[in-house]
């Protein structure tokens, strides 16, 4: 049976630009948040803040070596799911951004 209000807070998840920036941004490689800094564009403060939503959420994870802490996706289906929502907006006539 499908748990709806679970669906609709997973889903709320990705209502956030800044959210689905740093999940693209790890789409090809391990980072630390320097470097989602950098590619993002967010404030340091900002990314702290939904590095640790999109971690407790298990969407992220994080390896920490010494004082460097480096995250990546917990799993792919992440950006299978967000490519499937991509493509439904282009056949919709919706803008895509960029690709996931």
């Amino acid at each position: 049976m499908m748990n709806e209000k679970a669906l609709a807070d997973f889903f709320k998840l990705f209502s956030n630009e800044g959210r689905l920036k740093i999940i693209s941004s790890l789409a090809s490689d391990n980072l630390t948040v320097n470097e989602i800094v950098q590619q993002t564009e967010l404030s340091q403060s900002l990314v702290s803040q939904q590095l640790k939503l999109l971690k407790s959420a298990r969407i992220l994870t994080n390896e920490k070596q010494g004082k460097t802490v480096t995250y990546c996706l917990y799993d792919r289906h992440i950006l299978h799911l967000l490519k499937d929502v991509a493509e439904h907006l282009n056949e919709q006539g919706g803008e895509s951004e960029k690709e996931i």
